[in-house]
């Protein structure tokens, strides 16, 4: 079956705009007369790469569908790394949430820049302190009611996992890639609902091997063809987040759709499979992040 992503994005995106309206008013109570009582989502973008760009814009009108209001900030690729920070900290003072598209140029400390975002707005889960919420190994003080958001591919995931009833228990997962973006973060949480995983890199020997063994697999390589029918098992439940030009200048997935979806029992095609479904996981992180606030409770002494 070819999982329709758009289509389970519009489902989820209707929901989720019942939330909003519930939030707006306490934005207003609140002193939030930017947007008037909008919630603020701001997107950086640092280049003039046009396929990022469109893939940012389409963030935006997704958000502004919702009720949310969106602005992107572009900024020249020789920017130097001192000024996109501070740019950042301009930027998350004026917003509700923000989120940087990457990859950034070589000459920019990645890392620095996602930690300028403070983690109460940290949509993607990029930064220091998100990253270290999410793989548990933070350190609490005194007492904190948890809000814990998952990084947005690991919650598309979840939705379309949840959408087809797939239990990860026992169940072999290959993920190809491990960026902090997909790979990593998937792998983790794959592990944590009781699935045994295969991590593949570039340096992995025979990937076939563990992909044929496979009930699941995730990839996001960004390498058009990566994944065909031969390297997957009958029934095997195909993730796509994948994308970049294939040898015909058209955008494709990781996988070798053609050949595999006759063998898949789930597939997300590449466009229109994990992508919309991925915007939609940023912004049901923007209303979880703003509908519940950390409360820390001191011990009396």
């Amino acid at each position: 079956m070819v999982i329709d992503g758009r289509k389970i994005a519009e489902e989820f995106l209707e929901k989720l705009k019942k939330e909003i309206k519930i939030l707006q008013p306490l934005q207003t109570l609140q002193g939030n007369k930017q947007a008037q009582g909008r919630l603020r989502l701001a997107a950086v973008l640092v280049g003039n790469d046009q396929e990022f760009k469109k893939f940012v814009e389409l963030k935006g009108r997704v958000a502004e569908e919702a009720g949310i209001s969106f602005k992107m900030h572009q900024f020249s690729k020789n920017i130097s790394n001192d000024d996109l920070v501070n740019e950042v900290i301009n930027i998350s003072d004026n917003s509700d949430s923000v989120l940087v598209e990457l990859p950034l140029p070589s000459h920019i400390n990645t890392q620095a820049v996602l930690d300028a975002v403070p983690v109460e707005k940290d949509v993607d889960v990029l930064s220091s302190e998100g990253q270290a919420r999410f793989y548990e190994v933070q350190l609490r003080r005194f007492f904190e009611v948890e809000y814990r958001i998952l990084p947005p591919a690991v919650e598309a995931l979840k939705i379309i996992l949840e959408k087809y009833n797939v239990d990860l228990k026992g169940k072999k997962a290959a993920v190809f890639g491990q960026g902090i973006l997909v790979g990593k973060p998937i792998s983790y949480w794959l592990e944590q609902q009781g699935a045994e995983v295969f991590r593949i890199r570039s340096k992995t020997e025979s990937p076939e091997k563990l992909s044929r063994k496979s009930d699941m697999i995730v990839s996001g390589v960004g390498k058009p063809g990566l994944i065909n029918g031969e390297m997957i098992r009958d029934g095997a439940i195909i993730i796509d987040f994948g994308y970049g030009k294939n040898s015909e200048g058209k955008m494709a997935g990781d996988v070798d759709f053609d050949s595999v979806v006759s063998k898949a029992s789930l597939i997300t095609p590449v466009p229109g499979g994990m992508g919309p479904v991925l915007i939609t996981a940023v912004l049901k992180n923007l209303v979880k992040l703003k509908r519940v606030s950390p409360i820390k409770l001191k011990i009396n002494e």
